[in-house]
């Protein structure tokens, strides 16, 4: 009798995926460089007019109503993605969660509208990730470079997805590029956890992206109605329902398998820590033989 436990259809969706990872960098890196030749304006327009529709938001708050009545549903939607990143990520995975979008809105107050800030800002963020990627040996150093690149790709969605004039897609981008930039940092803190275990590379990024399957699929499908709400005109359903999609795709067809390229064995542990649940889980499988 084989006491095994069998992988799930989201275990054996991920290890697909990871086998895919190839055909999950060309289709990237060609959709990437094709649509920054077609359209680079568009691509930098996302950031710019992010931020300065961040600005005026920010300098337009008096007070602490005047936060809650103008971004209400933002808000509710936040919190509610820190709190299940909290509950099924952990501690630190939670406490990134929150000090990302953070660091984002700051880079966003920082950028202020400038179309000549935006080029050297994303720059910046691509040779200090790199050389975090080559050199640091810490999970969030492993993250961060896959992050940069698929953040790009994140504008080459959003600009595939459909949309009117009337559609404020700068805003959808923003919220996104913060909700993406938490759920990364996220997991690539419970994918360092399961390394210092002793968990092999391929098990700890398959374990992580499958324990944060509900922050990040119910995450985005709040802020993505929460945005929707807040849209002049009421919701435009087609773009709501592509970006839904989009977004989880967008970390488990492509973020997820590229991250696997990083150097995440140096990361792991020589010995292997058995935790409670699986000492259980042992004794339960002796008790049958």
């Amino acid at each position: 009798m084989d006491l095994r436990e069998k992988p799930g259809k989201v275990q054996k969706f991920l290890e697909l995926m990871l086998r895919f990872r190839l055909i999950a960098l060309v289709v990237m890196v060609v959709a990437s460089v094709t649509m920054l030749a077609k359209s680079w304006d568009e691509m930098v327009a996302f950031p710019i007019a992010a931020s300065e529709r961040f600005g005026m938001w920010f300098f337009g708050i008096e007070n602490l109503q005047g936060l809650w009545s103008s971004s209400q549903h933002l808000i509710v939607a936040s919190v509610a993605c820190i709190v299940m990143l909290f509950v099924f990520g952990g501690l630190r995975a939670g406490i990134a969660s929150a000090v990302a979008p953070l660091l984002f809105f700051v880079a966003l107050y920082v950028l202020g509208g400038s179309e000549d800030m935006a080029i050297p800002m994303y720059g910046v963020l691509a040779v200090v990730s790199l050389v975090l990627f080559l050199f640091v040996k810490m999970s969030l150093a492993c993250m961060l470079f896959p992050f940069a690149l698929l953040w790009v790709f994140l504008g080459v969605l959003l600009n595939l997805t459909p949309g009117t004039p009337d559609v404020p897609k700068d805003l959808v981008w923003g919220v996104s590029s913060a909700f993406c930039f938490a759920i990364s940092m996220a997991y690539a803190l419970v994918a360092g956890k399961h390394l210092g275990a002793g968990v092999p590379q391929a098990g700890a990024l398959v374990k992580s992206a499958k324990q944060l399957l509900v922050p990040v699929v119910v995450g985005a499908l709040l802020l993505d109605v929460a945005v929707s709400v807040d849209m002049p005109g009421g919701i435009y359903w087609p773009l709501s329902v592509a970006w839904f999609v989009a977004i989880a795709a967008w970390f488990y067809v492509f973020l997820f398998p590229m991250s696997s390229f990083g150097p995440w064995e140096r990361l792991r542990s020589g010995s292997r820590r058995v935790e409670m649940k699986d000492k259980k889980k042992k004794g339960t499988a002796k008790k049958k033989k």
